[in-house]
């Protein structure tokens, strides 16, 4: 049994959208990854609200598809601090990691296979 139904998931989506988005004002990251956090949010919102489930707006993506696309994210987030060679202990570091670990946790979790009641799918 999964824990989230989609429409939880996509509550989910808006902290997670939250989060990147003040991260760069909160935490003294550097410039590129205040960048990052800035596109990677208005990329999660600009999926989140194409996504077909009840907080999408225009709902052309199907939520599976949004599912692939959260945990290929997680997992790079998840990479990233190796793969950029952030400093051991740095925000960078820990935001990163937290962040990943947070996509692929709800991954797991969210019910991707749920009946969605849509504008694509109803009469």
């Amino acid at each position: 049994m999964k824990l989230l139904s989609p429409t939880a998931h996509g509550v989910v989506d808006v902290l997670f959208i939250t989060v990147l988005a003040m991260a760069p004002i909160v935490f003294d990251l550097e410039p590129a990854v205040d960048a990052a956090c800035f596109v990677m949010a208005g990329g999660y919102l600009g999926l989140t609200l194409l996504t077909d489930f009840k907080l999408g707006l225009i709902r052309v993506v199907p939520l599976q598809i949004h599912g692939w696309l959260d945990l290929l994210t997680g997992l790079a987030l998840l990479a990233a601090p190796l793969v950029f060679k952030f400093p051991q202990g740095s925000a960078e570091r820990n935001l990163s990691w937290a962040l990943g670990a947070v996509s692929v946790v709800t991954w797991f979790i969210t019910d991707w296979k749920a009946h969605t009641r849509s504008l694509m799918t109803d009469n």
